[in-house]
């Protein structure tokens, strides 16, 4: 098994495939107000959906693994700092998916 995607919930979904694909450089490969899905190119999905009948969504999280704090994208409008430590940031967009920017040591990177 391995990891394939991580779902974030979102009330317009075309809306934040937007903001990630500008803040990551990810590929935007569906896009409807109810449901995007983006490539990272590792492998790895990022899935944003709707609260529906058929799909039960709250919301949720990712973790980026960076090997200092200036890696971290300068331009992270439409974010808010939630937590800091010596060890990681967290950011909350405006569904209340969180972003956390872990210290990660180089060679697990």
């Amino acid at each position: 098994m391995k990891l394939y995607a991580a779902n974030l919930y979102s009330e317009n979904c075309i809306h934040s495939a937007e903001l990630y694909s500008h803040l990551f450089g990810w590929k935007i490969e569906k896009s409807t107000k109810q449901h995007s899905e983006l490539s990272t190119g590792s492998g790895l999905r990022i899935i944003f959906s709707s609260k529906s009948e058929i799909c039960s969504v709250n919301p949720g999280s990712i973790t980026i693994g960076v090997q200092n704090f200036e890696d971290i994208p300068k331009n992270l409008s439409g974010f808010k700092i939630e937590t800091t430590s010596e060890h990681y940031i967290s950011y909350l967009d405006q569904f209340q998916n969180r972003i956390w920017f872990y210290l990660v040591p180089k060679e697990i990177l």
